[in-house]
């Protein structure tokens, strides 16, 4: 059975680093003059999260410590979510027929 007092330093540690990947796609998003309180900022900020959560469990699968732990997340929800879409815009435009 798992100790709940490590479990529970884990799934901290996981909300963090999801809080960080939503906080670095909503700092992007504002840099880039777009509104805020819309429905597609929910979902990219969600996006953004769930980036942050990933790329904090490959920072833990390749031991990384201290500040390297929580700057990985916050990159992956600043740069990995506008690759992602940009790319994803890409693949549809072509598919779609557009330019």
């Amino acid at each position: 059975m798992p100790d709940p007092e490590r479990l529970g330093a884990i799934l901290n540690e996981a909300l963090l680093a999801a809080g960080l990947g939503a906080l670095g796609t909503m700092a992007r998003l504002a840099a880039a003059d777009r509104p805020l309180l819309t429905g597609g900022f929910l979902l990219h900020a969600l996006a953004g999260g769930s980036l942050g959560t990933g790329a904090w469990l490959i920072a833990r699968a390749v031991e990384l410590e201290g500040w390297w732990l929580f700057a990985v997340p916050w990159l992956a929800g600043t740069l990995g979510y506008a690759a992602l879409h940009d790319l994803l815009l890409r693949v549809l435009n072509r598919r779609l027929g557009g330019p």
